[in-house]
């Protein structure tokens, strides 16, 4: 899945979470464990857990080792110590002593037991001829004093000693007992234990009271630890998500900011709003999941196997194997109903915030042609379409957890239901039973969360996509690999470094957009020095926007070149060339604070005097002033509550505050009256004496008095000089003239105008 392409910088983090979630699975594990032997040890043994007593009278040691082989009667005889004068003797060996005789022990003990209550003789003798001889001497039933007694007629010689064999009565007891002997004979030791311990004046009350307290006290350590664990992991998950979705929205910041028009042209501003956001929530939420759930499922997964696998054969197996089967089924048929809906929910909330944004923007024009329902009747199609496939995918998953529910507790009762007949048979424990129960759940568990999560990974996984796109998008427009122009100074070809003046040049240049047929601009040439003003006018369409717009870098051109000072934009860096200019573009746009902020926005350490000298220049100082918090008045997103005049003079206020070297103004002086044009006009030639100026004019007032004028139709250069010149040369500039002044204004006489 690419969306873990993200963790590969947090690896520190990723080691860290899975530290903290095996610890959190192996207590979790544990729990089952501790429960299973409160349960069976704490309540239905006493709290006795051994077969090996501590305490012991002589008289129940001495009628345990008559069940024993002359060898094992040695063994224990070594480990325990003489009687006292209670007659009680105390076990004096270490652990490896008592897990070498508890079986054979454990055995005698549950003999012992049951001879307390008799046992048939035919249970415990096979041949029949011997249980025969056995009846006549001792009757059907065989009691712990027949024992006794046999065993005292075997030390005197007697005849009937020939009929007590130990051997013989324990292999006997385990052919009646069968494949569950063993949890039979635990079980039945441990009662004998408890009898001894009881004769022996033992406190049984409170060695039941001192287990349960240090198995609770345990069981409620690992709950602690779990816990602890659980929200360190679960802080560590949020904390390195939250900080790869930062440096995500950062990185596509960054990326879309270096992009040229041309990569603009690939994204909508809606589509790029939704990767930013909606698309990195979905991965930062879907990193926090794996990160808890999707490391800690298996950790918890495997060990439940290996406890399951430690109870031996239960019979209880093929409960597990065929829920997760029923589970794999489920998940299988919902993720191939809501795996294609997915990606098409990630298009339809590109296309609903693209609808929501074109209507939102273009409410006036909207209203001024009446087309409110049919943008109403758009948007409607457009929500309703993204409403269906939400509801289509949450109705499905909605589905799966009450069917995964009703699995899990078929699963229980099944368990209870096979399980409870194994335990009437002797073969399990009532604790085992409920931690074998525990440990299936936890099976089931860790599918389904891994299940669960993989249903929401390929959504994440799509917006991944989106989001690798826009990072993986290189900008057509570049620093240069070496550079040794400053922002103040360049290095001129005599190797000396002189300061910037702002010599603007084209040579040739011509440019064509990508993909396209046709070239947008040819063979343009011209210069404009510190002082001077290049006017530039020409039809809709003729190229004006795009050759101003390559002066900054937005477009590059495809031949010729672009120089400021004798040096090619191109070895300058972005951050370079860009700080000498200031730019006006055709649409004024201001940001969201307050007047001096926008002013200042190139930059924000600007003294105060130089944002009021750019505004009265700007010819802006006049409204500003008659606002009741002057330059501190609040601009609105995109300026919406001041007038377009007024937004473009603070976007031209703006650009002069940076005292640019070169200024540009593309079809800036539109939204100004003809009275604010030629009073910025003159401010512009009064104040900025060393500042190459180019206009983009759709006015002839407006550019009349540049010291060059070029007119563009087309894309080519069909008139360039002053004024003057153009009138008598230029057939384009003189219609487009005659189009806007009498010849009166442009002093021309009546056979100039014909």
């Amino acid at each position: 899945m690419k969306i873990f392409r993200f963790l590969r910088h947090h690896k520190a983090n990723l080691a860290l979470a899975l530290a903290l979630l095996m610890v959190q699975a192996y207590c979790e594990l544990t729990l089952p464990s501790v429960m299973s032997e409160i349960v069976d040890t704490g309540i239905s043994r006493g709290g006795i857990e051994d077969v090996v007593p501590n305490r012991i009278t002589s008289d129940d040691l001495g009628d345990v080792e008559l069940l024993l082989t002359p060898g094992e009667v040695n063994r224990v005889e070594a480990l325990y110590s003489s009687p006292d004068a209670d007659g009680v003797r105390i076990f004096e060996g270490n652990l490896r002593d008592r897990d070498e005789i508890k079986g054979f022990l454990g055995e005698a003990e549950m003999i012992a037991f049951m001879l307390e209550r008799g046992v048939p003789v035919d249970s415990v003798v096979e041949d029949a001829r011997e249980a025969a001889a056995l009846k006549a001497a001792v009757g059907d039933t065989i009691t712990i004093d027949t024992v006794r007694a046999l065993a005292g007629a075997q030390a005197d010689g007697s005849p009937d000693s020939t009929l007590f064999d130990p051997s013989a009565i324990r292999a006997g007891l385990h052919r009646a007992l069968g494949a569950d002997g063993g949890a039979v004979v635990a079980s039945q030791a441990i009662e004998f234990v408890k009898f001894a311990y009881e004769r022996a004046g033992f406190d049984l009350a409170g060695v039941q009271t001192d287990f349960l307290v240090r198995e609770g006290a345990r069981m409620l350590t690992y709950a602690v630890v779990a816990a602890l664990c659980a929200i360190a992991a679960a802080y560590n998950a949020s904390r390195t998500a939250a900080r790869i979705a930062r440096d995500l929205r950062h990185d596509v910041y960054e990326r879309v900011l270096s992009f040229s028009p041309a990569e603009m042209g690939r994204f909508s501003e809606a589509s790029l709003i939704t990767r930013a956001t909606n698309d990195i929530q979905q991965v930062q939420m879907v990193l926090v999941m794996c990160m808890r759930m999707v490391l800690f499922a298996p950790c918890m997964g495997v060990g439940a196997v290996v406890k399951v696998i430690g109870f031996g054969s239960t019979g209880l197996q093929w409960i597990i194997l065929v829920g997760l089967a029923a589970i794999m089924v489920v998940i299988g048929v919902l993720m191939g109903l809501t795996m294609p809906r997915f990606r098409r929910m990630q298009e339809l909330v590109d296309r609903n915030n693209l609808i929501a944004r074109e209507i939102i923007t273009g409410v006036m024009p909207i209203r001024a042609f009446g087309r409110s329902d049919s943008e109403r009747k758009r948007y409607d199609e457009a929500n309703r379409e993204l409403t269906g496939t939400y509801i289509f995918t949450n109705r499905a998953m909605s589905f799966m957890m009450p069917v995964l529910m009703m699995l899990m507790n078929i699963i229980s009762v099944a368990i209870v239901w096979f399980g409870g007949h194994a335990v009437d048979a002797g073969g399990m424990q009532v604790g085992d039973l409920m931690a074998y129960m525990n440990y299936t759940m936890q099976v089931i568990m860790s599918f389904m969360i891994i299940t669960m999560v993989a249903v929401m990974l390929p959504r994440a996984d799509i917006a991944s996509e989106r989001i690798m796109e826009v990072l993986s998008t290189e900008s057509s427009i570049v620093d240069p690999a070496h550079t040794l122009e400053g922002p103040q100074s360049h290095i001129t070809a005599d190797g000396e470094r002189v300061d910037w003046s702002g010599v603007l040049s084209f040579d040739d240049v011509s440019f064509t957009y990508p993909d396209a047929e046709a070239p947008t601009l040819e063979h343009v040439s011209f210069t404009v020095k510190p002082g001077q003003t290049l006017g530039i006018i020409g039809s809709t369409g003729s190229g004006k926007t795009t050759l101003v717009q390559m002066i900054p870098r937005l477009y590059d051109a495809t031949a010729g070149s672009i120089t400021v000072d004798g040096v090619d934009v191109r070895r300058m860096s972005l951050h370079e060339l860009r700080s000498l200019i200031g730019y006006v573009p055709q649409k004024g746009m201001l940001f969201s604070g307050d007047i001096e902020g926008n002013i200042a926005y190139g930059d924000p350490d600007m003294a105060h005097s130089d944002v009021e000298r750019a505004a009265r220049i700007a010819q802006a100082s006049e409204f500003i002033d008659a606002k009741p918090d002057g330059y501190g008045s609040a601009i609105a997103q995109g300026g919406s509550n001041v007038s377009g005049g007024q937004r473009q003079r603070l976007s031209i206020a703006r650009a002069l505050a940076v005292d640019p070297k070169i200024l540009v103004f593309d079809d800036s002086f539109s939204a100004l009256d003809y009275k604010t044009d030629a009073a910025l006009r003159a401010g512009l030639s009064h104040e900025l004496h060393d500042a190459s100026v180019v206009i983009v004019a759709q006015r002839i007032a407006t550019i009349m008095h540049a010291d060059q004028i070029l007119v563009l139709d087309d894309g080519r250069v069909v008139g360039q000089g002053t004024h003057e010149e153009l009138l008598r040369a230029c057939e384009s500039y003189r219609e487009i003239a005659m189009s806007q002044l009498s010849s009166e204004e442009l002093g021309l006489d009546e056979g100039e105008v014909r």
